[in-house]
Formats: C-alpha cells, sequence, structure tokens
C-alpha cells in the first residue's frame, strides 16, 4: 500500500507541475487513493467535468456523507456508458445496500458483468446486513469465492516445480547443465506465467491484482529463453548485442504492459489502454513464438548431431518446443470458438507444462548425455543396451582408438559419426561411449574436435604448408565448416588460425 501510494503521489505531483489547470482533478485523485476526502472542503464548487473527476467526486461526496449528491453522480456516469460506468453501477448498488433497497442493489449487481465482479469486491462491509438478508446475494457471493479444483491443484504442482528447479539452476549449486542461467529463466518465467493464469481460473486475483498483466511478457520471453540456452551448450558464439536484439520485444511488452500493472495497484493511467492491447497483442505472441521455433529447428541442425546420443537429447528437447509451440498457438485459434471452454484452457496449458518440463529435464541430464554417457541409461523409457566391458577390455579398446586416430587419422572423415568410429573398432556405440567419457572425460564430438585442431596447428606450423590457405587445411583435417572451425580453434589454442600461423611464421624467422 506504501509503494503504491508513493508511486501515485510522485505522478501526481509531476502531473500537477507540468499541467496546473488540471490540479483540482488530480486532488480529487489524491483524496480518493489516499482516503483523505474530508480535506477538500471546495469540493461543492468543483466544475466536474471529465469521467474521472465525476467518479472521483462521487466517492468523495459519499465517504463525506453526501449521499444524495453521491447517488446522482453515479447515476449519471451510469447512464453515459464510458469507461467507468461499471465502477459507478457498482457504487451505486453499494448505496442502495445501505439504504437497505435490497431489490435494487441486487438489480444492479445482476446486470453487471461476472467478470467484473469478484468476492472482495462483494465482502465490502456495505454488503454485510444484505449478506445475511438476501439469499441471491449470498450465492452470487459464493460463486465468486477464489478456490482450486482438481485442474488448477494440477497445474499449482507444476509451477511448483519448475520453481524449485529454476531455483536449483540460480542457486549456482547445479552441476546439471551449461547455459543454467538460459535454462532458470526459462522454467522461471512459464512457472510465473501458468501462476498467473492460475490466479486468474481460480480468482486469487483479487489479491494479487498485479500479476494478470504480466502473462504476456513471461510468455515472450520463453522464446528467447530457449534458444541462448542452446546456442550455448552447442557453444555457438553470440555477443551481448544480439541478446540485447533478442530480447527487445519481451521489454517493449513490459513498457507497454506497465501502464495496465500500475493500474492495478491503483494508480489510474486509463489514458494508455491502446498502448496495453498492443503490448499483449495475440498477433506479437504467436508471432514471435513462431519465429523461435523456426529457429531452433535451424540451430539444432549443427554439427554436433554426429553423435548420437546428443542427436536424441537433441530431438526429444525438440519434441518439448514443437508441444509447446502447437499447444500455445492451438489455444488462440480455439478460444475464439463458441465451443470453447475452460476445461480446454486447462488441458491446453497442461500440454505446455509438458513441453517445458521435458526441455527442463532435458536440460537438467545434457551433461551427462554431453560427456557420452548413453543416453538410454539417463532415460529408462529409451532401451538400454549395456556394455559390460571390463577394465582390461576397455584399456585394449582406448589403445586400438588411438591407434585409428592418429596414426589412420580417421578423424579426417568429415561425416564421420559416433556409429562409423564405433563399427571400426567392432563395438557398439554404448561400449564406444563408455570408453570416451571414462579415458577421455569429454564426448565423442569434442575428441574428434580435438585430433582435427591438433592436425591444424601442426600443418600451420609447417612452413612446408605455407602455399596452403587455413580453410583448405581445415577441411583437410576433416572439419566442414568454416565458422566451427575458428570457433573450436579458438577454444582449443586461445587464439584465432590466422594469429596462430602469424605467430609460428614469426618464430621460424627468428631461429
Amino acid at each position: 500500500m506504501r509503494l503504491r501510494n508513493f508511486i501515485l503521489l510522485l505522478l501526481l505531483t509531476g502531473t500537477a507541475q507540468i499541467l496546473p489547470g488540471q490540479l483540482s482533478e488530480q486532488k480529487l485523485q489524491e483524496a480518493v487513493t489516499l482516503n483523505r476526502t474530508a480535506h477538500v472542503p471546495e469540493l461543492d464548487t468543483l466544475h466536474l467535468t471529465s469521467e474521472s473527476m465525476k467518479m472521483n467526486g462521487a466517492i468523495c461526496f459519499y465517504r463525506n456523507g453526501n449521499t444524495a449528491r453521491a447517488l446522482a453522480l453515479f447515476q449519471e456516469l451510469k447512464q453515459m456508458k464510458g469507461e467507468r460506468w461499471r465502477g459507478a453501477a457498482f457504487w451505486e448498488a453499494k448505496l442502495y445496500a445501505v439504504m437497505h433497497k435490497d431489490s435494487m442493489a441486487m438489480s444492479i449487481l445482476s446486470d453487471l458483468p461476472q467478470t467484473f465482479l469478484n468476492y472482495k469486491m462483494l465482502s465490502q462491509p456495505e454488503f454485510d446486513d444484505l449478506s445475511k438478508s438476501n439469499d441471491a446475494f449470498s450465492k452470487l457471493k459464493q460463486s465468486l469465492k477464489p478456490g482450486f479444483n482438481a485442474w488448477t491443484i494440477l497445474l499449482l504442482i507444476v509451477s511448483i516445480i519448475g520453481l524449485l528447479i529454476g531455483i536449483v539452476l540460480m542457486s549456482g549449486k547445479s552441476k546439471f547443465t551449461a547455459g543454467k542461467t538460459w535454462l532458470s529463466l526459462l522454467v522461471f518465467s512459464f512457472s510465473i506465467l501458468i501462476i498467473t493464469y492460475l490466479t486468474i481460473w481460480t480468482r486469487y486475483v483479487i489479491y494479487f491484482p498485479y500479476l494478470r498483466n504480466l502473462w504476456p511478457f513471461m510468455t515472450l520471453l520463453v522464446g528467447p529463453s530457449i534458444y541462448f540456452y542452446l546456442k550455448t551448450i552447442f557453444k555457438e558464439e553470440y555477443s551481448k548485442k544480439e541478446v540485447f536484439y533478442h530480447f527487445m520485444i519481451p521489454a517493449i511488452s513490459f513498457i507497454l504492459l506497465l501502464p495496465a500493472v500500475l493500474s492495478d495497484i491503483g494508480v489510474q493511467m486509463s489514458a494508455f489502454n491502446d498502448l496495453v492491447m498492443i503490448g499483449s497483442s495475440s498477433i506479437v505472441l504467436t508471432s514471435h513464438i513462431m519465429y523461435y521455433a523456426i529457429r531452433i529447428h535451424f540451430l539444432t541442425q549443427n554439427e554436433w548431431q554426429v553423435d548420437a546420443n546428443i542427436k536424441t537429447w537433441t530431438q526429444i528437447l525438440t519434441w518439448g518446443v514443437n508441444i509447446y509451440t502447437f499447444s500455445f498457438l492451438s489455444y488462440f485459434i480455439l478460444v475464439s470458438t463458441s465451443f470453447f471452454n475452460p476445461e480446454w484452457d486447462y488441458t491446453i496449458s497442461l500440454v505446455m507444462s509438458a513441453g517445458i518440463l521435458i526441455i527442463a529435464y532435458m536440460g537438467l541430464v545434457q551433461q551427462r548425455v554431453f560427456s557420452s554417457e548413453p543416453i538410454e541409461a539417463i532415460l529408462p523409457i529409451l532401451k538400454y543396451k549395456s556394455s559390460n566391458l571390463t577394465p582390461g577390455a576397455s584399456e585394449s579398446i582406448k589403445k586400438r582408438l588411438e591407434r585409428l586416430l592418429q596414426e589412420e587419422q580417421v578423424f579426417k572423415e568429415n561425416e564421420l559419426r559416433l556409429d562409423d568410429l564405433a563399427s571400426y573398432l567392432d563395438i557398439n556405440r554404448h561400449q564406444l561411449s563408455q570408453i570416451i567419457n571414462e579415458h577421455y572425460k569429454v564426448n565423442f564430438f569434442e575428441l574428434i574436435n580435438k585430433y582435427r585442431v591438433d592436425y591444424v596447428k601442426k600443418v600451420l606450423a609447417n612452413p612446408a604448408y605455407s602455399q596452403d590457405t587455413i580453410i583448405q587445411i581445415a577441411y583437410e583435417a576433416g572439419f566442414n565448416n568454416k565458422a566451427s572451425f575458428n570457433r573450436y580453434f579458438k577454444q582449443e589454442i586461445g587464439m584465432t588460425p590466422s594469429a596462430f600461423r602469424m605467430k609460428e611464421v614469426a618464430s621460424s624467422a627468428k631461429m
């Protein structure tokens, strides 16, 4: 309450300084919000022109005991059918309840849209007598009482699970995954998104009104979070500038929604309603998630997929993205149909939750998969084949593997896959994954690229190959993509290939 009053006073002070001619209107707003209606002595002489002034003036009259003047203004506003007519009608019903005109009060309340009324409004002291004497009012009040059902309890559990995962990731104590900041942002955003839905469905929004207008902003955080999470774990470079561009739309949406959030804490900003509608536009939201679904699809078609474990992991995570996207789009299609009902809304949200939980779980097991642990061992639902390797057999296979890589240089095959290398060794891919994981502590993809980078490094340092271009040498080493070659070379050596060659040339000249 103190924060709301502080914000209101700040806005009122700023507006009064800029628009001195509207001081009376601002003074009325301040008096109503801070419940200081007795401190407006010039109330009877004010010329109430706007809807806002009439509404606030009527409330001041009511609180100061001038019921007749207040009732006349509320009735006038109701007949005008402007932005304030519902609020004016509700206040009129309150006055009739105080005057013990129960039938008139109930008639007005029955005519109001049920989405406008809430349990908190009907629990105000003015309705105490009406609640005791009128069964219709009691039934109406009871129908608006906040509460959970089986669907919302299930969704509440999902949101709590998401928040716990986010806390574990954000705490820095998790060793589950790379890109944990992006993954935690994803699960936090979605969990809060579900919570905002729940406050509306269960009618607890009356206690947390500022949450109901945050869901579009939370929705817009999902796509970029998944995108940068995948870029991080696939070691795709990105700059702060790129992050800024991708999160610009969510930031703009938040700014556009801010007036609605402020209105929910008592700072009336109805003049900005059009901006709020833009910030929560279904066209923006659906286009945004479709854009990232497409970007994520192409991002996952990268060179890391030569590792069968990582490929399976990526496919499952992509299913999660597609499930979420399909469910989200289906809501905006079905909500416009005549047969849409709340159960559909709950079902769609549960399916969306399933998609996000799939993504979150894949994030939690990501490090194990990328360390060449067979994914079938991590996900029991997949058929698992045990490697059954003894220590002696493991060491023997390791020596044969090193001979293949060092002497036969099979890493030069630019389409080399885990299954291919396993067949050269006459073992299955699960056994090979175990060997790589136990002896090298990396995954197949990283091991092969390490040998490729070492080969390029030796060739660049050899004056006999000074006429060969760097990219020719990279392709000969087995790389089939210039960008990935440069990235992995710099990651392994600490400098670019051209800088390394120049350094080697300078060292040779000195000798």
